[in-house]
């Protein structure tokens, strides 16, 4: 097929209309596929008004999918001229399901990878050309394209683009706590590791609650798979995964002092108490249901589900005031925080069902028009008015954000978001929670600390990482809890090193030469 000239989606879809009303005046028989479409049923929907039939499979992190036909589903469909077959499938199981779909062959034209597309069955079906690579066709979609740089540059494979960012800040890191419990201990909020050990200590033995027993713990954390919590370690002056100097060479955070001095900040909390004993439970919503239910004074957060986690807490403990802060003074006398992706994954479309570039090109531009169309913003942003929202002044204001994240947002907004739309969405009537939040995101990308390996494609770190991340992990779990002390720690980060640790150091040293080179 000849190159795809750079005219916008509406543009064609107009275009191919009056060329299909002058063929049927002139009597010219238009019943059979085009060799050009590559269809079996002689109409797609860029050559002609009918609505543009969409399967995707998404991945979903609220509590009860949406029912198929549902009214935002529709309304959708209605702003975007398609029908969508849409399965919610949980994040959780998803993510076992589609390395197995992946090698079935059986996959609908729309399919999101598992949070960042790292994972080495996904690299080699991108290599091995399961999936468009879109990079090429995004100036022709202005609002897709109006992410930063580095959000796509996070998300390449060897500087190819296998799919559209779902936007997110690049880093969402916010830390609740009950203002309320620490104003009734006359203690302010920490800005340092020492007044949050001190806000720890008091809210754990010093009954913030007034209930005349000790019935309430400083922090709750949780530790899902392949992770370690809770981690201190960027804020004592830990790299943020890796760091490289001015002559190339990386460092892994956990070889770095900085590190060690988290472990024993987290081993502290540990002996005295704080934290729950439990850290290696993987169950996130049991462990957020401890700062809900009124156990714990402190949650390590994420900026998108402050408001729900809130609604919860003053559900059940009306009197309850939240506070929340993005990141203490540490160690080096500044507040740092991880860089994440600025995506929450990559939506692929995959050759096998999205056959031919026109047919890309009209699923490009139904996530064009979502993101664009003001009215289908609103919708993602605010749900129905008189359900989800009502208007207050003339602004928007939701009504209970739990009912709008049932139905809209765990469904529809953040798994089908490719561009942000807190900006171009009509803003709204705010609380002060929500208003923090707001400035929270936009702060945190002042404080981000980059992974330089972020977005190198190593063979080498794709067969060792997960084993060596599981010894260290091991490894950290062991010093907090005692099993080990310095010299054990030390003695498993030669380990590390011995088992691979160094290689893949080696590996990333040699690609980020080349990439900057």
């Amino acid at each position: 097929m000849g190159k795809v000239k750079k005219y916008s989606f509406m543009l064609l879809i107009a275009l191919m209309t009056v060329l299909v009303v002058v063929a049927c005046s002139n009597n010219e028989e238009s019943s059979a596929p085009s060799e050009a479409d590559g269809s079996t049923d002689g109409e797609t929907a860029v050559d002609s008004n009918q609505p543009l039939d969409i399967k995707l499979v998404l991945n979903f992190d609220g509590v009860e999918a949406p029912s198929s036909g549902n009214d935002v589903e529709t309304k959708i469909e209605e702003l975007t001229n398609s029908n969508l077959e849409i399965t919610h499938m949980v994040s959780a199981n998803f993510c076992e399901r589609l390395p197995v779909l992946i090698a079935s062959g059986d996959l609908p034209d729309v399919i999101p990878s598992c949070g960042a597309p790292t994972q080495p069955y996904l690299i080699s079906a991108m290599q091995d050309g399961v999936f468009w690579e879109v990079g090429q066709y995004l100036e022709q979609f202005p609002t897709l394209a109006s992410m930063p740089d580095i959000v796509y540059d996070n998300v390449k494979v060897n500087d190819e683009l296998y799919g559209l960012p779902r936007y997110r800040p690049l880093s969402r890191f916010v830390t609740m706590y009950r203002k309320d419990w620490l104003d009734n201990l006359g203690i302010a909020e920490p800005t340092n590791h020492e007044e949050l050990l001190e806000a720890y200590r008091a809210v754990t033995n010093n009954d913030p609650n007034g209930s005349g027993t000790k019935d309430t713990r400083g922090l709750t954390s949780v530790s899902l798979p392949g992770d370690f919590g809770p981690d201190f370690g960027i804020g004592f002056g830990a790299p943020n995964e890796w760091e490289v100097d001015e002559n190339g060479s990386f460092t892994r955070n956990h070889e770095t002092p900085e590190f060690l001095e988290a472990l024993k900040f987290t081993k502290q909390l540990v002996e005295e108490g704080l934290v729950n004993s439990d850290l290696v439970a993987p169950d996130r919503t049991t462990r957020e249901a401890d700062f809900e239910n009124g156990i714990s004074g402190f949650w390590a957060a994420s900026t998108n589900n402050v408001v729900s986690i809130a609604s919860r807490l003053q559900a059940n403990h009306p009197e309850a005031e939240v506070g929340l802060y993005n990141a203490l003074v540490g160690e080096t006398g500044e507040k740092r925080l991880p860089s994440m992706f600025g995506s929450n994954g990559i939506l692929m479309f995959p050759k096998a069902t999205v056959k031919t570039e026109e047919d890309l090109l009209a699923i490009l531009g139904f996530f064009e028009e979502l993101a664009s169309n003001q009215e289908a913003i609103d919708l993602l942003a605010w749900g129905f008015e008189g359900v989800h929202h009502e208007l207050v002044d003339g602004k928007p204001s939701y009504i209970d954000y739990d009912q709008y994240m049932t139905d809209v947002g765990f469904g529809y907004r953040f798994p089908l978001v490719t561009a942000p739309i807190d900006d171009t969405m009509t803003q709204g009537d705010l609380s002060e929670l929500e208003q923090l939040v707001r400035q929270i995101e936009v702060e945190n990308n002042d404080l981000v600390v980059v992974d330089p390996s972020i977005n190198l494609v190593s063979e080498v770190r794709n067969n060792l990482g997960a084993d060596l991340d599981q010894l260290i992990n091991d490894a950290k779990f062991r010093f907090v809890t005692g099993a080990i002390d310095e010299d054990g720690w030390n003695a498993a980060v030669q380990q590390w090193r011995d088992r691979g640790g160094d290689d893949v150091r080696e590996d990333l040293e040699r690609l980020y030469a080349e990439r900057n080179n």
